[in-house]
This record gives C-alpha cells, sequence and structure tokens, in this order.
C-alpha cells in the first residue's frame, strides 16, 4: 500500500489583533499571513498530497475580506493537493463564518459536522475529520465509526487531548478514543506548542502546534510536520517554518554601573545566544542579579538604546540594589522596621533551605525599599 506524503498544521489564527505588539501589530498580521503562504510553498516544492488544517485557520469571524481572499486563491495554486479543514473554536462552522462561502478552491475539504469519512479510492485513502460548531464542544466527537481496515485512515479534528474522565470546553478526546478510532493518523489542532509523534494502540496522533508564536506564552520553536502516512505507520519530521521567535529571557545585570552598561550586555548576549538572525526575534527580557544602591535600571532607558538594533524588546526590572541592610535595619524610621521585618523572614526561609521563598522576600524587600525612596514603577513588576 502507496504511503500518503502529508502536511499537518493548525492554528494560524489569520487575522489576530495581536494588539499587546502595539505598532508592529499591523505588520505582523501580514508574516502571520506570510507563514501561510510558506505552507503552500512547501506543499509545492514537496509535492504533498494532503494538506491537514486541524483547526483555527482564523482567528474568527471579523478577519478581513482581504485575508480570507488571499487564503482561498493560495490553497487554489496547490490544486493536485488535497486539503483538508476541521474548523475549531475560534474559527467554527456558522452561517457568516468564512466557511459558509461557496467560492472555496475544488481541492479543499471543509468538515462541517461530527466525524464524517471521504473516500479517495486511487490513493486508497479515507480522510475522516469533525467540526467545532460552536465556541464550546462538550461532548466527544472522535467516536468508532466502522473504519474501512483495507484503506489508509487520516483523521483531522481540533480538540484537548485529556486523561480519561477529564472534561473539556474544546472537545475532549481521551487516549482510548484516539486508541479505538482505528485511525491510522489523527492530525490535531487546539493545543500551540508541538508534541512528539504519539501513538495510542496502533494509531498515531500529534499536536503540529502553531507556526508562527503569537506572544510570549509561545516561545519554542514553531513550524509543521511533514512525511508519510501509511497502514499502521507514521514517518514524520518537525520542520521549522517561523519567520521569528517569541523568547522571554532573564538577564544578570550584576556589577551592571549604567543603562548604557546594561544595553551593551544586552546586546552581546543575545548575539551570542541566537547569532547573525538575533536582531530579527521579539524579546521580552527580564533584568536579574544585584546593583550597587547608586544605579536604579531604568527598563524604559534601556530598551530605547536597543529599539534601533532589535525588531522588538519589551524590558523589566527584576534585578535587587545592593542595599546594606544591616545599617537600614538600624534606622528609628518606618523603612527600618520594614527591613528588620522582612530580614528576620529571609532569615527564616533560608533556616528552612526554602530558596524559592527566599527569592519572592529578598524581591519584595528590594521593591519596598525603593518604594519608601519613591524609586520604584510598580508597572516593572
Amino acid at each position: 500500500m502507496k504511503p500518503i506524503k502529508i502536511l499537518h498544521c493548525s492554528d494560524l489564527h489569520l487575522g489576530a489583533e495581536l494588539i499587546t505588539l502595539g505598532e508592529i501589530a499591523k505588520e505582523r498580521r501580514q508574516e502571520l499571513l506570510s507563514n501561510f503562504f510558506r505552507i503552500v510553498s512547501l506543499c509545492k516544492e514537496e509535492d504533498i498530497e494532503l494538506l491537514l488544517i486541524a483547526g483555527d485557520l482564523f482567528e474568527g469571524f471579523n478577519t478581513d475580506k482581504n485575508t480570507i481572499k488571499s487564503v482561498k486563491e493560495g490553497l487554489g495554486t496547490i490544486p493536485d493537493t488535497i486539503v483538508a479543514i476541521s474548523p475549531g473554536n475560534h474559527d467554527f462552522i456558522a452561517i457568516d463564518s468564512p466557511y459558509s462561502d461557496s467560492d472555496w478552491p475544488n481541492n479543499v475539504y471543509i468538515f462541517t459536522k461530527n466525524l464524517e469519512p471521504i473516500e479517495f479510492e486511487d490513493k486508497n485513502l479515507c480522510l475522516w475529520g469533525a467540526a467545532f460548531r460552536s465556541t464550546y464542544v462538550k461532548s466527544p466527537m472522535l467516536l468508532p465509526n466502522g473504519v474501512d481496515e483495507g484503506r489508509v485512515n487520516v483523521c483531522v479534528i481540533h480538540g484537548d487531548v485529556v486523561s480519561d474522565g477529564q472534561e473539556s470546553n474544546y472537545h475532549p478526546i481521551t487516549p482510548m478514543q484516539i486508541r479505538l478510532s482505528g485511525m491510522d493518523y489523527i492530525a490535531l489542532g487546539h493545543v500551540h506548542k508541538r508534541t512528539d509523534i504519539l501513538k495510542s494502540g496502533s494509531t498515531w496522533y500529534a499536536y503540529s502546534g502553531c507556526p508562527e508564536g503569537k506572544g510570549f506564552d509561545e516561545t519554542d520553536e514553531k513550524g509543521v510536520y511533514v512525511g508519510y502516512i501509511s497502514k499502521g505507520a507514521a514517518d514524520l519530521s518537525f520542520r521549522p517554518i517561523c519567520l521569528r521567535l517569541n523568547i522571554e529571557k532573564p538577564i544578570d545585570i550584576t556589577n551592571a554601573k549604567s543603562d548604557n552598561e546594561v544595553a551593551q550586555l544586552i546586546g552581546y548576549k543575545l548575539r551570542s545566544d541566537y547569532g547573525a538572525s538575533f536582531s530579527e526575534n521579539l524579546y521580552k527580557l527580564i533584568l536579574e542579579g544585584s546593583t550597587d544602591e547608586n544605579y536604579n535600571p531604568d527598563p524604559f532607558a534601556v530598551a530605547a538604546r536597543l529599539q534601533d538594533e532589535l525588531y522588538y524588546i519589551k524590558i523589566s526590572d527584576h534585578s535587587h540594589t545592593a542595599f546594606n541592610l544591616n545599617e537600614l535595619s538600624k534606622e528609628t524610621s518606618l523603612k527600618g522596621i520594614f527591613v528588620r521585618k522582612m530580614m528576620a523572614k529571609l532569615n527564616g526561609c533560608i533556616m528552612e533551605n526554602n530558596e524559592r521563598e527566599a527569592d519572592k522576600i529578598r524581591n519584595a524587600m528590594n521593591i519596598g525599599i525603593k518604594a519608601f525612596d519613591r524609586e520604584v514603577n510598580l508597572n516593572d513588576y
């Protein structure tokens, strides 16, 4: 039985507002669309027979018409590729959804109901899929449905893999349901972090994750799965295709004496860690370590020194000023009382070997001391 070459992707969220990115939000929205066209190009270059889009292709129904038109035109340029779309919780099937349009290319198959099959006899393939028809789907859709054991059975579906007995508002799928499905491969969407290619019984399955990170909760390398599916086998590999990385990173600024020194330290560190492409990423940096009591880092000033060199940067200051705590604790003032009480708590944590809580107390004491001197911006914490 000839294997079928597939590309599995999900959660592109085209049309997402990305408002937290401020001035670059519009550009990043266009880059999400460019990422979609990278997937189309891969289908052409690699002779992909089956493109599986496991939900949330669009952010929602308010996606602008030009984006929807571009997607349709893009999929129309790969007429020899079967495109299977399983609508998710963001782009569920409804009268006013893009999937209700009648002008999708002939090679595009959009699932609109509970689990249903489409047969392709020339490929000895039975393609299965289901659709969200509202934001929430609390009942299972991946149920045993009489698969044809003589064909390769591939399923594309949006949902939340949970433990047996666990509930979810986003289509709960259990390993037992996967095991009993009879599928050779299940292409999953909804979780934005990819998994390895997993197996339950004789069924292989995976989340491909989103192909482009949209925030600092999506910091790993993003891409798609490409490879071959045959009866009882899945030979797939991960292909990174993201245009930029979202990186959240601590920076130790111990011994730095000025904002300029901190900016230089950050530049050196990012070049060292990310090579020639360091300037193309989006960074959320957390300043850590201890600084002299005569220097208080200004995250905005540091970011301003780097903004011409980096695509996007956001900095927060969690560093500690190296105050002379013994001297401060002797003061007959509210600050002195505060320091004495905090030092007592800190010493208690150290004696209990509770380093995690000790770090919290050090940070709180640092903020408190700065606050007494009106040198703290709580928006940085």
